[in-house]
């Protein structure tokens, strides 16, 4: 367990989050697969609409909280004394108010799944409404998102902790849980002869819940008894100028109520409209086929959607989380957290010297650098060799009766978006750990007529082109492009405003220039693309590799080795 004033090194911690999503995709990948031996495409559909009332619910309720409290270490979060008053340990103090904010956390997912889940109810069609144990199901979703807002008070005492190894071990057995679960009810009610349903994903979700509960407590528990914080909501005792304050005038400047922190809250409010748009890019695509499409091609998309959206959910997210830590931790300084957290002595005995600051912004411009570097040289295969594997591939698992051309079409398209997102994903981090309220707020207003040019390019794509649900992430593809844009124009501008060496032109010109490959594997990778263009490797009967057809399997094997080579 790391001590509550060390933060782990980033390496090690992106490592355990990577691990995290490793292994908690896997099991549901297999559990997956089982399950969709005893379901329809119109099933997978119904339970796509359900998860995603759960997860928009979730979202809502706790993400801009999250985002808030990543800014700061939690070494400098609050104070670098390790007095007490009352018995309240400093470091108590600051996990105690990371606590109570949480639960605010917990009160608005309540509200917010209570409306979401009224709402679908009454809009859901007959379809929906009437296919088999579908209330029950429903009914056991909004117990299980409910029960997994309580573990949200743990949650962020684990983060602050960085008890990263106890979050591995709580999420990967919650994510076995749930494939058993879902596996078992499922094999339960065939062997019973019921008709099938969707059932077993909400049994599977309801223990996920409880298990995450269970797990994220226990270690939360034994740190609360030594240094004396309470898991429940509980008054804020601060020192004034070293000393305690008055009885009944604690912590009446920098808390609501003495128990929620002015500052950190507002940034909260600040980042809940980022929030909105960063849920309307990632289940965006999802929301808009559930009002435009057929259940049917709902399951068909959630289907190339898990399947394409895989290297993301593994290696990409885990990176992201990791890189707000580290950027937060590197160029966190008074002119950047002024707005966040107050320190209870004077800003200028924690300030950076003009040496520390210069090195800790290149830094993090290196470990940019090397982050977008990986990304764009997993990019190559990704573009040029994975989108005339991945159908094939997919078809030879999942069966006829989920393999169709417009899934195909779809998976390769999927393959050109996946490299956007990784992009868009690390630059975001970086904004989000340094922007200012203000520049939060100018953030929110591009991203809202990004959001809007993004619903024009879908409705086009999807209705006017009629392109199908590779249309829908071709309007995802333009909506990133412009994210990464303006991602890039704000690091340049704020490496301009905090880099007073004038060599900001030149940092930012270094880290475009080091994180892209090599020019021998781009022009390889482009060969190899348009040679597979010209002699594809073709699907037989079901979708299942053709192993006759010798020469587009010899061209793919030659371009894959002489990638490689490259890179």
């Amino acid at each position: 367990m790391n001590d509550p004033g060390e933060s782990p090194q980033g390496g090690s911690a992106t490592i355990l989050l990577i691990m995290i999503q490793v292994a908690s995709r896997a099991l549901t990948f297999i559990g997956n697969q089982f399950l969709l031996r005893f379901l329809s495409p119109s099933l997978l559909g119904i339970s796509v609409q359900v998860e995603l009332v759960s997860v928009t619910s979730l979202y809502f309720a706790r993400e801009s909280l999250r985002v808030a409290l990543q800014r700061q270490p939690a070494t400098t979060s609050f104070s670098n004394t390790t007095t007490t008053t009352n018995g309240q340990a400093q470091g108590g103090r600051a996990t105690q108010t990371v606590v109570n904010l949480a639960y605010l956390a917990v009160l608005l997912g309540f509200i917010i799944s209570t409306a979401f889940g009224y709402s679908y109810l009454r809009g859901a069609p007959s379809e929906v409404l009437d296919s088999p144990y579908f209330i029950i199901s429903f009914q056991v979703y909004a117990f299980a998102t409910l029960t997994e807002l309580l573990a949200e008070p743990a949650f962020v005492v684990i983060q602050q902790k960085a008890l990263y190894a106890d979050r591995a071990r709580a999420e990967t057995l919650a994510a076995t849980a749930r494939c058993l679960a879902a596996c078992i009810t499922a094999v339960v009610a065939h062997g019973e002869q019921l008709a099938p349903s969707i059932l077993p994903f909400a049994a599977g979700q309801s223990a996920y819940a409880f298990v995450l509960l269970a797990l994220y407590f226990l270690p939360v528990i034994r740190i609360s008894r030594s240094e004396k914080f309470s898991l429940a909501p509980r008054k804020i005792v601060e020192t004034s100028s070293g000393g305690p304050t008055r009885p009944g005038n604690e912590g009446v400047d920098r808390y609501y109520a003495r128990r929620f922190h002015k500052a950190i809250l507002g940034l909260a409010a600040t980042m809940y409209m980022q929030s909105i748009f960063k849920l309307l890019l990632t289940q965006g695509d999802t929301l808009i086929m559930s009002f435009l499409s057929s259940l049917a091609d709902q399951g068909a998309f959630a289907l190339a959607s898990n399947y394409g959206g895989l290297l993301a959910r593994l290696v990409f997210q885990p990176v992201e989380e990791s890189s707000r830590n580290t950027f937060g931790r590197l160029l966190s300084s008074p002119s950047t957290s002024s707005n966040t957290i107050s320190s209870s002595k004077s800003g200028s005995s924690s300030a950076l010297d003009d040496d520390s600051r210069k090195a800790n912004i290149r830094e993090a411009l290196a470990y940019l650098s090397k982050t977008l570097r990986f990304y764009t040289i997993l990019a190559l295969p990704l573009v040029s060799i994975a989108p005339h594997v991945l159908p094939l591939v997919v078809g030879h698992i999942v069966g006829a009766k989920w393999s169709s051309t417009s899934t195909a079409s779809l998976l390769s398209t999927y393959c050109y978006y996946i490299p956007l997102m990784a992009v868009n994903g690390i630059l975001d981090a970086f904004v989000t750990s340094v922007a200012s309220p203000a520049q939060l707020r100018t953030q929110s207003a591009w991203m809202l007529l990004f959001t809007g040019l993004y619903g024009v390019a879908a409705w086009t794509m999807l209705k006017r082109l009629d392109l199908g649900a590779a249309g829908l992430v071709g309007a995802n593809m333009v909506n990133m492009a412009l994210r990464i844009v303006w991602s890039i124009v704000f690091v340049r501008q704020w490496v301009q405003e905090h880099d007073t060496a004038g060599s900001d032109s030149r940092l930012v010109r270094t880290t475009v220039r080091e994180g892209l490959p090599a020019s021998a594997s781009v022009a390889v990778a482009g060969l190899v693309a348009l040679t597979l263009k010209v002699h594809p490797a073709t699907g037989g009967r079901n979708g299942k590799l053709d192993l006759l057809n010798r020469e587009p399997l010899g061209l793919l094997g030659a371009g894959t080795v002489i990638l490689g080579s490259t890179m």
